[in-house]
This record gives C-alpha cells, sequence and structure tokens, in this order.
C-alpha cells in the first residue's frame, strides 16, 4: 500500500483523469461540432451565393466559416469536459507520457513551464470533485519543492495556501483515504520545512 502511494504521489498528471471512450469522444464531436458546422455550412453557402452569384466564392466563405466554427465548438466541448472531470482522449494520451518527480528533499526544482500547465489545468477543474482537492495537494508540493530549491519564501506561502485550500475542501466533501494522504503529506513536509522559511 505504501509503495503504490509513493508511486502515485510522485506522477503529476495535469488536469481531469476521470476516462471517456473514444466512440463517445466521437459521438459528441459529431453532435456538437460537426452537425452544427455542416448546418452552418449550408445556411452560409445559401446565404452568400444570394448576395455574390458566385459559386467558387460562396463555397470557399462558407468552408472557413463553417471550419471556423467547427475548431471554435470543439475546443469548448474539451473545456467543458475538463470543468467536469473528464479528460479528452487526445489530451489524456499526450500527458500520461510525461512524469514529474515530486520530492522537495532531492533539492531538484520542477520546470516553472510545468507548473504554468499544472495551474492552468486546476483551473478547468470541477472545484467541486475529489480530483480537484487532490491537485491543490500536488500543486502545493510542486510550490513547496521550488520553495526548497530556490530558498523562496513566496512559493512557500503559495504552498502553504494550497493547504489551507485543500484542508478547508477536505472539511466540506467527502473524500477517499489517498487523497486525504496527499493533504496531510503536504501538511507533514510543510511543517518540516517551516523554520528554514523563519516561521515558528
Amino acid at each position: 500500500m505504501v509503495s503504490k502511494m509513493k508511486k502515485r504521489e510522485n506522477k503529476v498528471i495535469f488536469g481531469p483523469t476521470k476516462q471517456i471512450s473514444n466512440l463517445k469522444y466521437v459521438l459528441l464531436i459529431l453532435l456538437f461540432s460537426a452537425l452544427p458546422s455542416a448546418i452552418v455550412l449550408i445556411l452560409a453557402y445559401d446565404i452568400i451565393y444570394i448576395f455574390l452569384h458566385s459559386f467558387i466564392l460562396s463555397v470557399s466563405l462558407s468552408a472557413i466559416i463553417s471550419s471556423t466554427l467547427g475548431a471554435t465548438l470543439s475546443t469548448y466541448l474539451d473545456r467543458y469536459l475538463m470543468r467536469r472531470g473528464i479528460r479528452p482522449p487526445g489530451i489524456r494520451k499526450k500527458e500520461a507520457r510525461t512524469k514529474y518527480i515530486i520530492s522537495p528533499e532531492s533539492g531538484q526544482p520542477i520546470d516553472e513551464k510545468v507548473i504554468k500547465r499544472y495551474e492552468k489545468a486546476l483551473a478547468f477543474s470541477d472545484k467541486e470533485s475529489e480530483n480537484y482537492v487532490a491537485e491543490l495537494a500536488m500543486l502545493g508540493m510542486m510550490y513547496l519543492q521550488n520553495a526548497v530549491a530556490y530558498d523562496n519564501k513566496d512559493l512557500y506561502l503559495r504552498a502553504k495556501e494550497c493547504l489551507a485550500r485543500a484542508e478547508e475542501a477536505v472539511q466540506e466533501k467527502r473524500v477517499s483515504f489517498e487523497t486525504k494522504m496527499l493533504v496531510d503529506n503536504l501538511r507533514s513536509r510543510i511543517e518540516t520545512y517551516k523554520y528554514r522559511f523563519g516561521e515558528r
């Protein structure tokens, strides 16, 4: 059990972690992106042709409008899923190939780009979900690791802020034992390093 917990703690997974099958995702794309785009393509062609009386221009402009709408709707669909703790298949496969070791004792900083990406992913998480609590704890641990590596008290205070938010969320909702362990681990690590940053 301990080894499993340690492995999970050391792997940073960006954003939501619930899975959605490729078939369901394709159906959602067809329903909320492809179908509206096709309807707009037909309507745009008819309207543009009435004014321009040019087949080539009508097809070109309507195709541009339709493809732009399709791309926009696909983006909003991905954001909608991520806000509900569901990672779209393409994003999940990309992120699953990358692992980052979380260990303040190592003295090795975490790339700022990684933290920024994690912050953005956290912003899309459902704040009412257990996943959000776990991500807060992980982000706090990342702040703490860089605080130790760079001897930066501001990052240490960010870690404490994440801990406070995670503890508040734990009190308001029921979470699993593993999520509680993540929060407890962050609290323990902060206690370990508080003297280094001038706290008693």
